[in-house]
């Protein structure tokens, strides 16, 4: 029996819009736009996004650095929180490399980043808020039709129909998808052991088979101007078949040399499904309650044979192995949320609500060795674990408006209880703070302040190793203790005629830090596990500036340099590292007659702090084609022009030598059709713009 430890009580008010605000975008389209409190990305107006997934969508993000296991950082920190439209969404409860990789971006309209979020957020993430919105219906008829090819056996159709009938607005997505790709990652470990000094070198080659379907139901009743009603459904159906092998070479000073191939064949499957009821009784709020449902399970076949040196040559004294694994999952969420305003000058305003969340976790996992012909269960490395997380939630603001000044403080409290194969509670207070400056109408200098917090994710806290990898185990942590972050961000920005820029000066500073830290087992094996390491601070400078050169050219630049301070005990070594870290991306965009455009974008990321070791820099150019012809549109793009983004990790600063590359299938060329069905009445707005926009051209 759980309790509430906040009550409601029937104040004279009604609810505030709960989740993360959407803003509307009235003017010329932009790809980016900035305000004191939160930076939008559009993602239609990047054409290096057409067709894509949501990998491709953040990787062309400022400040954003996703991992090829799907982290995402921002400014150097990895613990940034996904919401869709607002809420947790269950297509993130599966691998997030797979999420990301699976979700199209045709559905998503734009993603905003709070990087210091007030009160009325939830605390979760130390880095902030990445808020994915997706795309909504509208009163007109239409139909869209989009399919996408890419090398290597890509291949997605999705269509998208809207309606709006009397008070109904309706929305049907549907999605297939079809993604083939070749991995490959190339470790070199120096180990020491009971055998003497040993080199380890690993190579590991990779063809990652994923199938996803989907779709989306959404619809809204609009009783009056301000009171409605929404209902959305996300259904997922989704598979994989990855093909691995790893050739493996271990050298000993005083034992003999191992050199053994490990093949893998890797099967899974994930289906889910959301759904949001969403209840606005005034333009002043909302209530929302969500339920999230996934199951997962897998079945792995192993099978390790070893060689002489030259890797040809079968070795006949080592026995070959055969094994197996399969495991079953099941995850679901249950969120019931309200949020009041209460109004009581055009000046002054009073927020408050609440939040209950619980998350429930359950995993099986069995591991079988061949002997004699016959499967054996292995005790040791079959495990179950179950885990429970139920947070409460309420806080308050105020919101003071002035002609020079616009203040906005608040304080929220939350209580975590974890329950299950792992236990703790604990209750935290969030306040926040921010000071809005307007100097002109085109001009605005703010300050926000917040704190944020991670929880350890149930993947994290799971005391049982991996075996997956037998040079390189995994396991999680059941002592890790929540990382807690101060945020401070001071911005400007100011609006030209053709030129608007946006400057940050940030600082982050998290305590309990928790990172993946290897250590040396017995042999030419490691251990990498989740630890609190210590403390970690980051301060640094962001620009966004988008130049309008002529109604044909657009340039937009983004930078950002920080500094990253890690400190703490890795892997038995003292560790005090500082580096300075920048990342920065331009992107122009032209248009010119007969509906062409063209974009070609560039990102650099310098070397980042990484607790298993330091990041090396890498960078990468995309380039987008699309013709528009009426209702059908052609675009054509290529990822990674040059072929050059991949990961590469250096363990030498933190007391240890282990280098690790990984290098993703990243230069995909693609090409894709759109084809819109529209009714009469869109079908002659359409031309009345047209003729405008021609009308427009002749005058210039």
């Amino acid at each position: 029996m759980h309790k509430f430890l906040f009550l409601l009580f029937p104040f004279y008010a009604f609810a505030q819009k709960d989740t993360l605000q959407e803003v509307r975008v009235n003017a010329i389209r932009s790809e980016m736009a900035s305000d004191p409190s939160k930076k939008v990305f559009q993602v239609g107006a990047n054409l290096t996004n057409l067709g894509g997934n949501l990998y491709d969508v953040l990787s062309n993000i400022p400040s954003i650095y996703v991992t090829s296991d799907g982290n995402v950082n921002y400014r150097g920190n990895q613990n940034l929180t996904i919401y869709f439209d607002g809420k947790p969404a269950g297509i993130l409860s599966s691998s997030r490399a797979n999420a990301l990789s699976l979700y199209p971006a045709d559905q998503i309209d734009r993603i905003e980043i709070i990087s210091n979020p007030g009160a009325k957020y939830s605390a979760e993430g130390s880095s902030g808020i990445l808020n994915i919105i997706l795309k909504k219906g509208s009163k007109t008829e239409s139909l869209r039709l989009n399919s996408n090819l890419g090398t290597n056996d890509k291949y997605a159709l999705s269509a998208t129909y809207a309606k709006g009938y009397k008070r109904w607005t309706h929305v049907v997505d549907l999605n297939l998808r079809q993604n083939t790709r070749n991995n490959y990652q190339y470790l070199y470990r120096e180990n020491p052991s009971p055998f003497g000094f040993s080199q380890i070198a690993q190579t590991t080659d990779e063809i990652n088979r994923d199938y996803n379907q989907s779709i989306r139901l959404n619809s809204i009743y609009t009783f009056s101007k301000d009171r409605t009603f929404g209902i959305s459904f996300i259904g997922r159906l989704s598979s994989d078949h990855n093909s691995e092998v790893r050739s493996n070479k271990s050298e000993f000073s005083y034992a003999a040399d191992r050199f053994y191939a490990r093949d893998a064949d890797k099967k899974g499957s994930d289906s889910g499904f959301d759904l949001n009821l969403s209840y606005s009784p005034s333009a002043n709020g909302k209530i929302d309650f969500l339920w999230i449902q996934n199951q997962g399970s897998d079945a792995n076949q192993f099978y390790q044979h070893y060689f002489y040196g030259d890797f040809d040559t079968p070795n006949p004294n080592i026995p070959v192995r055969n094994e197996r694994s399969s495991a079953s999952s099941t995850n679901s969420t249950l969120l019931f949320q309200g949020d009041w305003t209460k109004s009581f000058s055009k000046k002054l305003s009073l927020d408050y609500g609440f939040k209950l969340n619980s998350r429930f976790f359950e995993n099986s996992f069995l591991y079988e060795k061949q002997k004699e012909g016959i499967y054996v269960k292995d005790g040791v490395r079959s495990n179950g674990f179950t885990y429970e997380e139920h947070i409460q939630a309420g806080y308050v603001s105020f919101a003071k408006k002035a002609r020079y000044l616009q203040l906005d403080g608040g304080l929220r409290v939350e209580a975590t209880e974890i329950a299950g194969d792992v236990q703790q509670n604990y209750v935290n207070l969030f306040p926040s703070l921010s000071i809005l400056h307007p100097i002109s109408a085109s001009q605005s200098i703010s300050f926000a302040l917040s704190s944020r917090i991670t929880r350890p994710s149930y993947k994290s806290l799971n005391p049982f190793i991996s075996f997956a990898d037998p040079l390189n185990l995994n396991a999680g942590n059941p002592s890790l203790k929540p990382e807690k972050a101060l945020l401070l961000e001071l911005s400007h920005v100011k609006d030209f005629t053709s030129l608007s820029v946006s400057n940050s000066l940030f600082y982050r500073e998290i305590t309990g830090l928790v990172g993946r830290v290897r250590t040396f087992l017995n042999g030419d094996t490691t251990l990498t596990r989740y630890e609190n390491i210590s403390k970690s601070r980051a301060w640094g400078l962001e620009n966004l500036s988008t130049w309008t050169v002529s109604k044909a050219f657009k340039i937009t630049l983004s930078s950002s340099i920080y500094q990253t301070d890690l400190q703490g005990l890795i892997n038995g070594t003292q560790v005090a590292e500082n580096r300075w870290s920048w990342n920065s991306r331009l992107n122009q965009q032209v248009k010119w007659k007969s509906n062409w455009s063209a974009q070609l974008s560039g990102i650099y990321q310098s070397s980042q702090i990484n607790p298993l070791g330091i990041i090396s820099p890498y960078y990468t150019v995309d380039l987008g084609v699309k013709k528009d012809l009426g209702r059908l549109t052609i675009n054509a793009r290529i990822n990674d022009l040059f072929n050059t983004q991949k990961t590469i990790y250096d363990s030498r600063p933190f007391g240890f030598v282990s280098d690790l590359e990984r290098k993703k299938e990243t230069r995909i060329y693609y090409i894709g059709f759109s084809y819109k069905f529209e009714s009469k009445k869109m079908k002659e707005a359409r031309e009345r713009k047209r003729i405008n926009e021609e009308e427009i051209n002749i005058e210039d």
